[in-house]
């Protein structure tokens, strides 16, 4: 067998690199690497372009017919520097999913609204009817489904005084504040719920005006 330390010592038998070598080595190295990146890029690209389209689509459906007639757009097609062509689609793309994420919440809010107010004036009807089935069987859900107080409140006032306790377990006859104070929570603040309400909106006015960046002047709202 041969010794490891006499086998280690042996000279290589093959040349070492000249410098030269070595930086053809690292130019190709590095020229393969920008290759890779910019069809990663490129391939990035072509889903944001997809992305884009449908969602301009989607919103377009749901009226925001604005979306699609900026004008003062500046198309992706004028802009000849790959990183800034790159950085301006997905900008757009991720203002249009801000916009769409807004429009989604507003459509499932409105279903809501819809399929309450089909159901209370089928209640009505019922009530004025004389059959009080479908009332007796809201309040049950309700009873097991809401817990806070303030809800509860909104939605006896709604049914008409309905015979709904303000917590669960009480009583039909307790206060608002007594509720409030068993079930361990504060009053709210009706101010900050404004505010809140108002931000919301401002941001969605933002984001639809600014789903396209400045126009060529630098004004926002027309596109970019």
């Amino acid at each position: 067998m041969v010794d490891k330390r006499r086998r280690n010592a042996r000279p290589s038998k093959y040349r070492k690199r000249t410098e030269a070598q070595k930086a053809r080595r690292r130019e190709l190295w590095e020229t393969r690497a920008g290759d890779r990146t910019a069809a990663k890029q490129l391939d990035q690209e072509v889903d944001l372009k997809a992305r884009m389209a449908a969602l301009e689509t989607a919103l377009r459906d749901h009226g925001h017919g604005g979306i699609h007639t900026r004008r003062h757009s500046r198309p992706l097609e004028d802009i000849t520097d790959d990183a800034e062509r790159f950085a301006v689609l997905k900008a757009r793309v991720e203002r249009l999913e801000a916009l769409w994420s807004i429009d989604k919440r507003k459509r499932e809010t409105r279903g809501k609204i819809i399929i309450g107010g089909a159901l209370l004036a089928e209640i009505i009807d019922g009530i004025a009817a004389g059959d009080r089935t479908l009332l007796t069987a809201l309040l049950d859900i309700l009873d097991r489904r809401v817990d806070a107080p303030r809800d509860r409140l909104t939605v006896r006032d709604l049914l008409g005084d309905a015979p709904l306790p303000l917590r669960p377990g009480g009583d039909v006859d307790d206060p608002f504040e007594k509720a409030l104070m068993e079930a361990g929570i504060a009053a709210p603040d009706f101010d900050a719920l404004v505010q809140s309400a108002m931000a919301e909106e401002s941001r969605e006015d933002d984001l639809d005006d600014a789903a396209y960046g400045p126009d060529p002047d630098g004004h926002m709202g027309a596109g970019a």
